[in-house]
């Protein structure tokens, strides 16, 4: 499981592997919803897909991880700036300050646990460079330290805690969006169906693959495997010229990541936002709905 090589890794460096090795974990995978433009889901995607492991399993541990300075999937795990102020969001753990710490991780009443995002992204790039440690590399050293609890729930390190995380990105590629890349299992790219969004995905797997090999590979030694990549289409019409057409050049481009399923168009998903619940508390039996739970069972065999 690739939550056990985070933990293994740090464990090799603190000369305690026979203490712990034995111990069993839970985390089965690690996404990364990744598009360096904007528009195209990614918030969507990791809250319905949070919402449908939730309805096929309500016991599931899901955490979310925010990495957007727009924290639009922290507000719609209820996280109010003005009223949390003073306490810590992820951006705070991968601060310098926060080496050797845990994210904070909180309890949304959706029933999926949460790390929100602040809006002092560019402070964090400046301090991603200044740690001893590769700077894309920082949240997957964080994951291997306790996290730091807010919900009462008596959580211990990321991997015996959680048994899915999804991390969603902010649309560019500096390097949060490589953290997130190279601390997980999966990257999961959400794009429409048009002539820019075909032209950017080209940008984004050279990116994907650079980090996989150059960084993941690295900090995982023994235990790397390739990184999963699905290209995920999204906010699809009903049979258009323009979609057909593009849909096929990322079959002929990349047909070996694109995913069999494709995520419709659908106005239950804004309006589901807007009361901050995700597609399957709100609307479950909706195009969209439908559509997210045959994309779950195609990523987790569920």
């Amino acid at each position: 499981m690739f939550g056990a090589f985070l933990y293994f890794a740090y464990l090799c460096t603190s000369f305690k592997l026979r203490e712990y090795y034995i111990m069993e974990h839970s985390l089965k995978d690690i996404t990364a919803v990744v598009n360096h433009k904007g528009g195209v889901g990614k918030t969507s995607t990791v809250l319905s897909i949070a919402g449908g492991l939730l309805r096929e399993n309500k016991n599931l541990r899901v955490l979310l991880i925010d990495l957007d300075s727009q924290c639009s999937l922290s507000t719609q795990c209820e996280w109010n700036p003005i009223e949390r102020k003073g306490q810590p969001t992820v951006f705070d753990s991968l601060c310098k300050e926060g080496s050797e710490k845990g994210i904070p991780v909180y309890k949304s009443e959706n029933g999926y646990y949460y790390s929100p995002a602040s809006e002092d992204s560019l402070a964090v790039e400046r301090d991603l460079l200044v740690q001893d440690l590769i700077p894309q590399g920082v949240l997957f050293n964080r994951f291997a330290y306790p996290v730091d609890d807010h919900t009462g729930d008596g959580l211990t390190t990321v991997e015996e805690s959680f048994d899915y995380i999804l991390i969603d990105c902010p649309p560019e590629l500096k390097n949060i969006t490589g953290n997130a890349i190279v601390a997980a299992s999966r990257v999961l790219i959400p794009t429409m169906l048009n002539p820019m969004s075909y032209e950017g995905l080209s940008k984004l797997l050279k990116k994907q693959t650079k980090l996989d090999l150059n960084f993941r590979k690295l900090l995982l030694g023994q235990s790397y495997e390739l990184q999963e990549v699905v290209i995920l289409p999204t906010m699809t019409e009903s049979k258009t010229r323009v979609e057909r057409c593009y849909k096929e050049e990322v079959q002929d481009s990349y047909g070996e990541f694109l995913s069999k399923v494709s995520i419709r168009r659908d106005v239950k998903v804004q309006e589901g936002q807007g009361v901050f619940k995700d597609i399957f508390r709100y609307s479950p039996h909706c195009r969209a709905a439908i559509d997210y739970t045959f994309l779950i069972k195609e990523l987790y065999n569920l």
